[in-house]
């Protein structure tokens, strides 16, 4: 009789349900739940957030958890995963000690989605004026969580050498793998220059580098472009659309805010440019990739285009100058021989930087050397097996504090 092979099962604890719709972390999420998938893993999903009617359909299993609860412990050791993946740090630190009671033999992996804290230096510098500070309380939490895991999994290559040179973190614990990208678009069954009209901009407003964009946009860049080009509209689309953001509105003028769009591709395509005029940020930019994916022109910021394209690649001077900003947006939009240009760097960027093929097989080779070679791989994580010892358990033993309070609380 052939004997059954265990099921390899892989378990993502997530900090929100996935939604593609949504955000471009929902995205980056499936890409790497769907190459598990196709690599022959069993896909779980756990997540302690209340479910939604825009998460993802996966066809996965999905199971709700509770922080600071023992049931977990339970019923993960029964799960029994060969792979956990924390999609935030914060998951790691509330999950991590339960998982490496229970499994220890399971090769653990945080993805980042992107690097947390640098985003949050650079909005505190942004509100500040004052230089960035890499290494600020979040940084220590982030870095912390990236030592505990086996690996970390970066989505920009400007953040992988970040890590290396300013926070000491070895290239043996990292690992770069951008968006993915499996069929490049046929540009010529999409609009072209002509049959478009109009500027677009997306992107979910719970993150708070597309609410200060649509803010700044709104009031510093919008006011210049109309006068450049009279009789165009703005149309900004974004998940959890609030009061705040519709306020910006000025249908005198043509910026319009909307909510969530279902079909953002379908969405961007319509228009004759795609703007992502960030001011802040960190990892690649979903809104940058959905442009290109649709055959419209994308124009953005430095902080935009990091980790996207190189910045000489563009097809114009990339600034985030309110004035240079607008002059180059109405420039495209007027010029289809310009326009063109940048919707075919944008297609060579797809080709260049986001390839399924280049990258898919790379990450699955990469967990399944860490699985055969587990215990040489944690011998050479000296801090991290310094971080995991007890005096250093602060999140176990607040949550076991806290699940005691609770308990105590629930029998009064």
């Amino acid at each position: 009789m052939a004997s059954t092979a265990p099921i390899k099962r892989a378990l993502l604890i997530a900090k929100q349900w996935p939604e593609p719709t949504s955000t471009a972390a929902g995205r980056r999420t499936l890409d790497i739940l769907d190459l598990l998938a196709e690599a022959g893993y069993q896909v779980e999903i756990a997540s302690p957030a209340q479910p939604t009617p825009f998460q993802a359909k996966t066809g996965f299993g999905e199971h709700t958890i509770a922080v600071n609860d023992t049931s977990f412990d339970q019923w993960v050791a029964a799960l029994n995963p060969a792979l956990v993946i924390y999609d935030r740090f914060m998951m790691e630190e509330q999950f991590g000690w339960r998982v490496r009671e229970q499994c220890p033999d399971a090769v653990t992996l945080l993805d980042t989605s992107d690097f947390h804290s640098l985003r949050e230096a650079r909005h505190q510098a942004l509100k500040t004026g004052e230089p960035v500070n890499l290494f600020n309380a979040s940084a220590e939490r982030e870095i912390a969580a990236m030592a505990r895991c086996d690996l970390t999994v970066m989505i920009s290559q400007v953040e992988v050498e970040l890590l290396k040179q300013h926070f000491c973190l070895p290239e043996w614990q990292l690992h770069y793998l951008p968006f993915l990208v499996r069929e490049l678009p046929d540009v010529n069954k999409l609009p072209d220059f002509d049959e478009r009209e109009h500027l677009v901009m997306i992107g979910g407003f719970k993150h708070a580098p597309n609410r200060d964009a649509t803010t700044w946009f709104a009031q510093t860049v919008w006011p210049r472009l109309h006068t450049l080009l009279p009789g165009v509209e703005c149309h900004v689309y974004g998940a959890y659309s609030d009061h705040a953001m519709h306020r910006l509105s000025d249908p005198a003028t043509g910026l319009r805010i909307h909510g969530r769009t279902e079909d953002a591709l379908a969405t961007i395509a319509r228009y004759r440019l795609n703007l992502a005029p960030l001011r802040f940020g960190a990892g690649q930019k979903g809104k940058i990739l959905e442009g290109w994916l649709s055959g419209t022109p994308t124009v953005t910021t430095p902080v935009g285009a990091e980790s996207m394209a190189p910045e000489n690649t563009w097809g114009y001077t990339l600034s985030d100058n309110p004035d240079q900003l607008a002059a180059t947006i109405a420039r495209l939009y007027q010029s289809k021989s310009d326009w063109l240009n940048v919707r075919d760097a944008g297609i060579r960027a797809l080709a260049a930087g986001f390839s399924y093929q280049d990258h898919a097989a790379n990450f699955i080779q990469r967990l399944q050397d860490i699985a055969e070679n587990l215990e040489a791989h944690r011998n050479r994580n000296i801090w991290g097996r310094i971080l995991r010892r007890t005096e250093h358990r602060a999140e176990e033993f607040m949550s076991r504090w806290i699940e005691t309070k609770n308990k105590l609380a629930n029998r009064d």
